[in-house]
């Protein structure tokens, strides 16, 4: 056996175990009820936007106040009480609803073993607007947790970071995808699940915003970047396309991940301390992957 191998350390051997323990400590102090609320409060935030698009508000000049506002009182229909206090401060949030009179916002909620489906209905001046579908939510920081950890797992053994962020990122959409459902619904296709979440409402928001120059200069950029991917393999002749190959599994791992965690209230676990130690256990084994992998791989190019 060479003397020149690298020897696993007590020192680094401990480090997996105290990510572990940070992680799942982090996870058992989690205000489960915190969560719940800032993610049914980003839904409800969603939805007005859906809602604003359909009464055609947000075409309003804001130099115009007595349109571009519209007064409304918050109604809750179904589902636990407290997610009303969420709807109104959803409103005052919003730069188009305010809280008061003569109309009014009715919230229709469904709740299913914390998979919550809300809708609103504005009612003004005698007729009514619906969003066509619920917005679901399903407030489950653990995915996010133990998909990053598995991710960072298989890396370890594997010593293929890339592969392991496509492993957390399959493993993240999958556990989201079975969570429980109500029976009298039907669960949304894969396609409006990912636009109705805060991750992808935030890109077509972003693209909306956009004049159409800048959506072509960034469309331009993405595929300046796909072929410089296509044509850095070169600098490795031995692995091939395996740089790229692996380069891209873990851009639309860590892409799959970060949505589908979004989705799962991760957004509102980071505004606890216990989220940020997890999240720090998190970082701590993929460090720890990382280091192992560098550790195992000789140092052949330059």
């Amino acid at each position: 056996m060479s003397s020149d191998e690298p020897k696993a350390t007590p020192q680094g051997s401990l480090v997996p175990l105290l990510a572990l323990l940070l992680a799942l400590t982090g996870l058992l102090a989690t205000d489960w009820a915190a969560v719940d609320r800032g993610a049914l409060r980003s839904a409800m935030t969603r939805d007005l936007v859906r809602i604003a698009e359909l009464a055609n508000l947000r075409s309003v000049a804001p130099a115009d106040p007595a349109r571009a506002s519209m007064p409304v009182t918050v109604v809750q229909e179904g589902g636990p009480l407290w997610i009303a206090d969420e709807a109104s401060a959803a409103v005052d949030a919003d730069p188009i609803f305010t809280r008061g009179e003569p109309h009014v916002l009715r919230i229709e909620v469904v709740e299913h073993a914390r998979t919550y489906g809300i809708r609103g209905q504005l009612w003004r001046q005698g007729w009514s607007l619906r969003s066509p579908e619920p917005l679901w939510v399903s407030p489950a920081p653990w995915i996010v947790l133990f998909s990053a950890l598995a991710g960072a797992g298989w890396a370890a053994l594997r010593g293929r970071m890339g592969g392991g962020l496509m492993v957390a990122g399959l493993l993240a959409q999958g556990l989201s995808m079975g969570l429980p459902w109500p029976a009298s619904f039907t669960r949304p296709s894969l396609q409006q699940t990912w636009r109705d979440g805060p991750a992808g409402h935030a890109v077509v928001e972003l693209a909306r915003g956009l004049p159409d120059v800048s959506v072509a200069v960034g469309a331009g950029v993405i595929t300046l970047c796909v072929l410089l991917m296509l044509f850095d393999h070169r600098r490795s002749a031995e692995r091939g396309g395996g740089l790229l190959l692996s380069g891209l599994l873990g851009v639309m791992g860590a892409a799959a991940w970060i949505e589908a965690s979004l989705r799962v209230g991760l957004a509102p676990w980071m505004t606890q301390s216990a989220g940020w130690a997890a999240m720090a256990g998190v970082v701590g084994l993929w460090w720890w992957a990382w280091r192992r992998r560098r550790l195992a791989t000789p140092e052949s190019s330059t």
